[in-house]
Formats: structure tokens, C-alpha cells, sequence
């Protein structure tokens, strides 16, 4: 058994473990101690109470008559904010940060030896209790591993604004909430402090006036265990998660560990190697585990209380908190598992919430963010992700536990390269509004009086905001919580937000337990109407709103799409890949032979492009075989395929074949492996060949599009356009959508100007008598600058008309790369290029300022149709009105009832009192004459047990009573 003592060095307290009293520090383990912000050793609570709102939701009157609820807020209490936020989008779009090649991350859950094995066991051993201490579903979102998608993280993470704490899309703010984590991860928001503190001695061992223990013993026996493993190297404060695993469980390995493949893109695998969910029978202590018990001393109905709470300590470290080593037992989480693990409700939603906040805030302040090595549970931000922006196939069955256990495995994240990815997160407009709410189809009030069930008291609590606490080890963390500015997720009706009062990120010691108090706040008396959910949230705006976004947001992460993408690759990267592509030139002019076979396929190909009544064919109208049906499809070597640029030769990221890399996208150690077949070269390893010349393009100026821009300024102007439209089509920044059918009627002369070149294909070195080096260099620049151009006309062949104005710095550079050759005159591809993009950029503006409009011809029954909708709701709303109030008429009879019920009730209850007081007072006395009765049947029965006195018996006693009483005379009166 061991020792617990508290010692002191340089004015700091350590708790001391020795095998013995006569141990020296030295010999025994010391860890610093620091105060509890609970608990008896945590000092008198301060008096100061945080101001508090008696009514959280607002009803804004609108236009109409009607009324919407929005959500309030404590804590802001400033002007809306007018200047644009900072968001690491925006820091790397400004040049201030750089993603670089990979993006490192510790705290995702990974596979470790036995601990599904371990939690499978406790699960089955104490499922009643872990149900009741709200702790059974948190635990079980733990069997599974979890999957991302690096693109769609890098996206999230750019739009994250550490100021406050939300993802800034194109629709306005979202965030995680305490209410998300509930219901995604199982973490209980209702319940006690959780903190991370070392306790002292006489904390750990002692008791209170009561005699009861300050912290339940099998706080002590982890400690012993902790003593015991890292005997001998007193310098650590902890050891492996590995080590403590294989010290407490000594049951059988069924979950080997997965090898490292590739992600699965296209679809869900089907065999993979997680657990299936599903919970057995525990297993008998064996001898092995009494071993263990008793090399700790661990008493022997203290064991599963201990097995339980040495469990939790590593879930909390692996899983729900993990820091900078995720595979670490911290000892500091020893006395809240203990407590857990006896039955305590813990509130562990706030603390995991602030971690997350710390990490995304972490890695947005970062100057290179891909190496930030932020810390925490980033698995919780997958499942969000999951529920909100479905970037996650849900598992082929439903499973048992939490919703994130829906999204689990490798292979779960779906595949979006950086384009769709940045498409996704950055305008929000798939967003799927109150997944996880707990109001749907009317409004309820919830009134925080006490006798709210702890579920719809954990929904009022994940509505106000406030700040989020964690202390750990002397360290007061703040974060602030505002669903004030993402009240939307709980179907409010937002509003421009105003700022926080005041930013606090750190606290100190009294501050940080009001806080806390304040944040898990109970029986105040306070109310929240929620409203019924909106049909439409992302809409669920005040005009206000939608202006003030407008002008702090202005879609900048759309803009800078390509500067974000850009960031990834390391300019190194860059040098490197010019220099593939100038060494590979030669390689490309060897495929000659098979080119030439392919040429000839080439010409069928071209029929397809033209219908029999000579129409344009359009991309979209191809199959995927017969787009860039002009030039040949070739397979060659990987090798080949990557020295061209992936972006400009296919939409789809190029499919890599790297050293494996933990935190990359393509492969992955950390999740389940699952079987596949190797896979094939597919479509992406295609390269186009063409084979004509480029035709000439004449382009004298947009002649064209101002003439179709002028027939929209006049129907702009007649509808009635806004300003701003006018403005826009006065400076001449607009098209029309010019369709193959419309370049069928157009004259030959104008569908010169559009008419769609045929690629050509890629010239080969001449052949020379004679060595000539400058020959052979300027043949080498033509071809460079020719394999630029082919692979810059793919890509904007395949990029769509709307996102046309994005590509044109990347053309840019592909231009000045060609021109610094000075091999050709590019003069008039760059004033071609810069006319189309001029007019992309006019056609994406007349678009969008047409995209709100109803076309004429539709527009009068469209309405009529909504007209009849409107009348058909009102009818079914005046029809549902009566139903109501039929059945409040009903309710107000079941009412009175249930208040003589109460009464009735009440009466009985007096009545039963005075008869339980009457029947006591019986009782007593029955038990008094009872007592009696007992004594004089026992004389009774003695008086049976003694014979009769018989008179003859009577008369000798009585003559020798005489004869006795003679004598006794005689002998008074004798004298000598």
C-alpha cells in the first residue's frame, strides 16, 4: 500500500507517493498540486452573482402584423461590428498566413491497443450505472474511429473567425453549440464542475465532518497504479496510454491494428475492422485482474468502482480532452474519473466545447496553419460537419449510440476536391438548418423554475450565451459561447448581432467560478420562448441583417477561392513541378506511335460534336466519352500524368501515389482498414492529345455582348430594376447568355468572333542533320509554351461560365509563364483571353443581378398558384385555429379537474396524516397492554406449574410453626 504525503519545494505544494513512510522523495512520485475550484478545499464561493436575463427570446413586431422571436444575449452589449472580420481565409488571402502542403492535427481519435476490448467490457459491467450518471452514449461515440475530408477541414477552417467563435459563410454565422454536443457526442451539459487538478494530500485521503471522503478512494488506487508503473522515473507526470490500458485490462485482443491503406472516395466501403457496435456479457474478473487489484491494494468492494474510474481516465485523455499527446495519461483527470466513476453527474460539454474553440482559434491565428498542431477533439468536428453540410455517408445500419456514431469509420467522409469543398462550407447555401433541434413544429416555453427534465433544461442552457471555463492545472481557460449571433440553429429569427462587452479569454481564480456558475445556470426564474422551427432558416432574416453581412462579409472566401488553393502548395513545390513538367517534355514526344493511332479515332470523334441540323454542342450535352471529343484520349504512365498541371488538365484532384503521411488526405493510420481490390488506372489518368492548329479568333472589342447588353438595360429599366442593378448595367458590366441555339441564328460574321477553336495537338521536336543547340532549346520553349496554352484551354473548356472570372489568375500566370519565354507572340491570345474574361465577368454580373427575377411568361401563374397556396394555408390555419381552440376549452375542463383533484387529493393526504398519527398512538398503546398480558401469563403459568397446598400439610406446618416459636421463647428467657 502506499503513502501520500504533501510536500513543499520553491513555494510550490507536490503531492508525494512512497511505497513507505521512510521513502525519500526521491524514491516516490511527485506531482505539483493546485487548488480546486470545487470542493471542500476550494475556499468560500464569492457573493457576486453575474447579472441575469429573466427573458432570453424578444418578439420583433413585422409589417404584416405578424410577430418573430429572436434570441437575446447578456453579454453583448456594443455596436455591431462595421468593419470585415479576420478569419484565417482572409489572413491568407491578405498574404499574413500559408497553409502549406499538410495540415497536422493532434486529438483525433486513433487506434490504441485493447482500449475497444477495455470499453466493450465496461459498457457491459456497468451499463445501468453509466445510463444513470448520463455517461453510457459519450462513452460509446469511443468504439468507433472517425473520418474527414482535408479539403472540406482546410474550408471550415478558413471561414472560422476566432473573434467569435462562429463559421462565417456566405448565408451568415454557424457554429458548434453545448446542444450540439449532446446530441452528436453524448456529452451530458447538465451536471458538476469538471476540472483537472492534482488534490492534495489530505484532500485525497480525508474526510469531512460527516465522515465522509472528500474524493471516493479509488481516486487513491489510481494514483498507486500510476506510482507503480512509472516507479523509478519520478521525473514524468504520467505514462502511455498504451502501459495503462495493458496494467488494468487482461482480457483477450480481438481488434488488431488496422494497416495503412488508402481512402475510399467514390462510395462506402462495406468490411472494415471497428467494433460492430454491438455489447456482450462482461467477463469474470480473473485471477490476472485480482492480480492487479491486489498489487494496487485495492479493496475488494472498491474493485469495479476502480476499474471504471481508471477507464475513464484514459476516455477523457484519448478521447473527450486530448492535448498535444492525445496517447498521455494525465493524472490530473484522477479525480474526476474517480468521482465520475462513483456517480457524480459532470457537465463535460463545456469543457470539450472550449477545447474546440482553443484549437480552431489556434489554428486561425497561426502563420502556418497546416503546422499548427492544434489540440483538441477534432472528431466532434467531423460529425458536426456530418450533420450540417453531409459530408459523411451514414453507416449502412443505424447505430445505438449518439448521431455521431452514424458518421463513423474510414471511408466515411465523402470525396470533394478543394474547388466543391471551398463551393460547400464558403456559401452555407446547403446547410441543413436544425438537425439537432429539440422544437420542431410549434412554439413551446421553456421556464427555467426547476422543474424542467434535464433535457429541455439542456436545451435553455445551450441557448443563452455566456463564457465557457476550464481550469486546468492552475490554468483559468475562457472562451465565449454566443448563440446570439448563430440563433438561427435554434429557429430564431436573426438579427445584426451586437459585439461581445468584453473579450475574456482568461480569468483568475474567483472570477472563473462565477463564470461557471453563470454558464450552468438552474432555477433562475428565467424563460425562453422557442419559436416553431422556420421552413426555411438560412432566410430567416431581417433586412438589417442581411445588409450588415453584406457589407462585414462581401463573400470574400469566394473571391479569393484560388489564392486559398494556392496556399496549400509550397512555392518549393512549385519550382519543382515546372521543373517535371521541362523535364518530361521529352518523355511526352516519345508517345508518338500510339499517338498516331489515336489521331485517326480522332475525326470519327469530331462527328459527334455537331447534331444533324449543324447545332453547337455544348459540353453538358456530351456523355463523359464524348466531351473533348477534339482531341484524343491517351493513357500514359502516372508519371507522365503527374508533370501536368492537375488543375488545368481535370476537375477531380489527381489521385497520388505518396510516401504515407498521418495526416493525409489520400491515406490514413488512424482509422479502421477495409478491403479493396488494388485499384486501376481510371478516367484521371487521362491525357488529351489534339490534332488540329488553333484557328484565329478576331475579336475587335465586345462589340457583341454590348449589343445584348443594352436589350438588358432596357428590360432592367422597364421592371424597375434597383440602383445598384443599373448602375451595373450602365457601366456596361453585363451579357447575355449567348446558347448554341442562339449562335445558330447569329450572322456568319459574329459567330466568327465566338466561334470555338479546335485544339491542337502537341508539336514535336524537329528532326535536325545536325546538332544545333539553339534549335534544340527553341524547339523545347515552343513546346513548353504550346503544352501551357493546351492545358489552359482544357481548363477553361472545362470550367463553368459562372465560375469563369475565378480562373482568370490562373490563366494570368500561365501567360506570364509563356510570355517570359519570348519564343511566340502571344499579343493576340492575351487580348482574346482578356476580352472572354472581361465578358465573363459582365455575363456572372447580369446573371446574378437577374437570378432574384421571375421570367414573364411564368410570372402571372406563379403567382396565382402562391396566391391560391396562401388562401388553401389560411383556410387550414383558420380551420386548425378551431381545433385549438376546441381543445383548450378541453384542457381548461381537464384543468379545473385536475385542481379539485389536487384538493381532494390534498384532503386525503391531511386525513391519511391524522390516521397514521391515531394509529401510531393505537399502536403504542397495544404494544404496552401486550407487554402486560405477557407478564401475567407467564404468572399464570407458574401458578399451573406449582402443586396445591394440602390441609393436612397446612396443619403440621402450622404445629411446627407453634413448637418453633416455644423454643424460640425459652431460649430467650434461659440464664446460666
Amino acid at each position: 500500500m502506499v503513502v501520500f504525503k504533501e510536500v513543499a519545494f520553491s513555494n510550490e505544494k507536490y503531492l508525494l507517493i512512497t511505497d513507505s513512510d521512510g521513502d525519500s522523495g526521491d524514491k516516490g512520485t511527485k506531482l505539483l498540486v493546485h487548488p480546486p475550484i470545487q470542493g471542500s478545499y476550494s475556499g468560500k464561493w464569492p457573493s457576486h452573482q453575474y447579472p441575469e436575463l429573466k427573458n432570453w427570446s424578444l418578439d420583433l413586431p413585422q409589417d404584416d402584423g405578424t410577430k418573430v422571436h429572436s434570441l437575446k444575449s447578456l453579454i453583448h452589449d456594443k455596436e455591431p461590428r462595421t468593419t470585415p472580420f479576420q478569419t484565417l481565409g482572409r489572413r491568407i488571402i491578405d498574404g499574413g498566413a500559408h497553409w502549406g502542403p499538410s495540415l497536422r492535427l493532434s486529438g483525433a481519435f486513433s487506434y490504441i491497443e485493447n482500449y475497444w476490448e477495455w470499453l466493450e467490457d465496461i459498457l457491459g459491467r456497468n451499463k445501468q450505472e453509466l445510463r444513470e450518471n448520463c455517461l453510457f452514449d459519450a462513452l460509446y461515440a469511443s468504439l468507433f474511429t472517425y473520418d474527414r475530408n482535408l479539403h472540406v477541414l482546410r474550408a471550415f477552417c478558413e471561414a472560422w473567425c476566432p473573434d467569435t467563435n462562429t463559421l462565417h459563410t456566405s448565408v451568415g454565422e454557424l457554429s458548434l453549440s453545448l446542444w450540439d454536443l449532446h446530441k452528436l457526442g453524448g456529452l451530458p451539459i447538465i451536471g458538476g464542475i469538471y476540472e483537472e487538478v492534482i488534490p492534495c494530500a489530505e484532500e485525497l485521503t480525508g474526510v469531512n465532518e460527516k465522515k465522509l471522503r472528500h474524493i471516493p478512494q479509488s481516486c487513491e488506487y489510481l494514483f498507486a497504479a500510476l506510482h507503480h508503473l512509472q516507479r523509478g522515473e519520478s521525473n514524468k507526470a504520467g505514462v502511455s496510454a498504451d502501459q495503462w490500458i495493458n496494467f488494468w485490462f487482461k482480457g483477450k485482443t480481438r481488434y488488431s491494428k488496422p494497416k495503412q491503406r488508402r481512402i475510399k472516395r467514390a462510395s462506402r466501403a462495406q468490411a472494415t475492422q471497428n467494433p460492430d457496435g454491438e455489447i456482450g456479457q462482461p467477463r469474470k474478473f480473473s485471477s490476472q485482474d485480482n492480480g492487479v487489484f491486489n498489487t494496487i491494494g485495492v479493496k475488494l468492494h472498491l474493485r469495479e468502482e476502480s476499474y471504471l474510474a481508471a477507464f475513464i481516465s484514459s476516455w477523457l485523455c484519448v478521447f473527450v480532452l486530448p492535448d498535444e499527446d492525445p496517447h498521455y495519461i494525465r493524472p490530473s483527470t484522477f479525480k474526476m474519473a474517480s468521482m465520475m466513476a462513483a456517480g457524480r453527474k459532470t457537465c463535460l460539454a463545456v469543457p470539450v466545447l472550449l477545447s474546440i474553440y482553443r484549437g480552431l482559434d489556434k489554428i486561425s491565428n497561426s502563420a502556418t496553419p497546416g503546422c499548427a498542431r492544434a489540440a483538441f477533439p477534432v472528431h466532434y468536428v467531423y460529425a458536426w460537419l456530418a450533420s450540417y453540410f453531409s459530408t459523411h455517408y451514414s453507416t449502412p445500419n443505424t447505430m445505438p449510440g449518439p448521431t455521431m456514431t452514424n458518421y463513423s469509420g474510414e471511408g466515411g467522409a465523402r470525396y470533394f476536391d478543394e474547388n466543391s469543398a471551398r463551393d460547400l462550407i464558403h456559401q452555407g447555401d446547403k446547410v441543413t438548418w436544425g438537425i439537432t433541434s429539440l422544437v420542431k413544429n410549434r412554439n413551446e416555453l421553456f421556464i427555467d423554475d426547476g422543474k424542467l427534465a434535464n433535457l429541455e433544461l439542456s436545451y435553455f442552457v445551450s441557448a443563452c450565451s455566456n463564457y465557457l471555463v476550464l481550469h486546468a492545472e492552475g490554468d483559468f481557460l475562457v472562451e465565449p459561447y454566443s448563440p446570439y449571433r448563430f440563433a438561427r440553429q435554434f429557429g430564431f429569427y436573426q438579427v445584426p448581432p451586437q459585439e461581445l462587452g468584453a473579450d475574456v479569454r482568461s480569468t483568475n481564480y474567483d472570477l472563473s467560478r462565477i463564470l461557471w456558475r453563470t454558464a450552468i445556470r438552474s432555477k433562475t426564474e428565467s424563460k425562453i420562448l422557442f419559436p416553431s422551427y422556420p421552413l426555411n432558416a438560412s432566410k430567416h432574416t431581417s433586412s438589417g441583417f442581411q445588409t450588415w453581412w453584406s457589407a462585414v462579409h462581401d463573400d470574400y472566401l469566394l473571391k479569393g477561392r484560388d489564392t486559398l488553393i494556392k496556399s496549400i502548395q509550397s512555392s518549393g513545390e512549385q519550382k519543382r513541378s515546372k521543373g517535371k513538367e521541362l523535364a518530361n517534355l521529352n518523355n511526352l514526344s516519345k508517345v508518338d506511335n500510339s499517338l498516331e493511332m489515336k489521331q485517326k479515332t480522332v475525326r470519327n470523334e469530331k462527328e459527334i460534336l455537331k447534331s444533324s441540323n449543324n447545332k453547337v454542342a455544348t459540353l453538358e450535352d456530351l456523355t463523359p466519352n464524348e466531351q473533348f471529343s477534339k482531341g484524343t484520349s491517351v493513357r500514359l504512365p502516372s508519371k507522365i500524368v503527374k508533370a501536368i498541371d492537375h488543375d488545368s488538365c481535370n476537375s477531380h484532384e489527381e489521385k497520388r501515389s505518396e510516401p504515407f503521411d498521418e495526416e493525409d488526405e489520400q491515406s490514413t493510420s488512424t482509422d479502421q482498414h477495409w478491403k479493396r481490390k488494388k485499384s486501376k488506372l481510371d478516367d484521371q489518368d487521362l491525357i488529351f492529345i489534339d490534332d488540329g492548329e488553333p484557328s484565329q479568333i478576331s475579336v475587335e472589342g465586345p462589340t457583341a455582348f454590348e449589343l445584348l447588353a443594352k436589350q438588358v438595360i432596357s428590360s432592367t429599366q422597364q421592371m424597375g430594376a434597383s440602383e445598384n442593378s443599373k448602375k451595373a448595367v450602365e457601366d456596361g458590366n453585363v451579357i447575355q447568355q449567348i446558347t448554341p441555339q442562339k449562335v445558330e441564328h447569329m450572322t456568319p460574321s459574329a459567330q466568327k468572333k465566338l466561334k470555338i477553336f479546335d485544339p491542337p495537338s502537341w508539336p514535336r521536336a524537329p528532326r535536325v542533320s545536325e546538332f544545333c543547340p539553339q534549335n534544340v532549346i527553341s524547339t523545347c520553349r515552343r513546346d513548353y509554351i504550346q503544352m501551357l496554352w493546351n492545358n489552359l484551354r482544357v481548363m477553361i473548356s472545362q470550367t463553368a461560365l459562372e465560375r469563369m472570372p475565378a480562373l482568370e489568375m490562373k490563366a494570368n500566370e500561365i501567360i506570364e509563364e509563356m510570355q517570359s519565354f519570348n519564343a511566340a507572340d502571344i499579343s493576340n491570345l492575351q487580348g482574346l483571353l482578356k476580352a472572354f474574361f472581361a465578358n465573363a465577368a459582365r455575363y456572372v454580373a447580369v446573371k446574378s443581378s437577374l437570378s432574384n427575377k421571375i421570367p414573364a411568361e411564368s410570372y402571372d401563374e406563379l403567382l396565382s398558384t402562391a396566391t391560391q397556396h396562401l388562401r388553401d394555408a389560411q383556410s387550414k390555419e383558420r380551420q386548425q385555429a378551431e381545433k385549438i381552440s376546441t381543445h383548450m376549452l378541453k384542457l381548461k375542463e381537464i384543468d379545473r379537474e385536475e385542481v379539485e383533484l389536487r384538493k381532494r387529493l390534498e384532503f386525503l393526504d391531511t386525513h391519511r396524516k391524522e390516521t397514521l398519527s391515531l394509529l401510531r398512538e393505537e399502536q403504542d398503546d397495544l404494544t404496552r397492554v401486550q407487554g402486560v398480558m405477557v407478564d401475567l401469563q407467564n404468572e399464570v403459568r407458574k401458578i399451573e406449574n406449582s402443586p396445591p397446598l394440602l390441609a393436612e400439610e397446612s396443619q403440621t406446618l402450622d404445629k411446627m410453626q407453634a413448637l418453633l416459636e416455644s423454643n424460640q421463647k425459652e431460649l430467650s428467657s434461659f440464664e446460666f
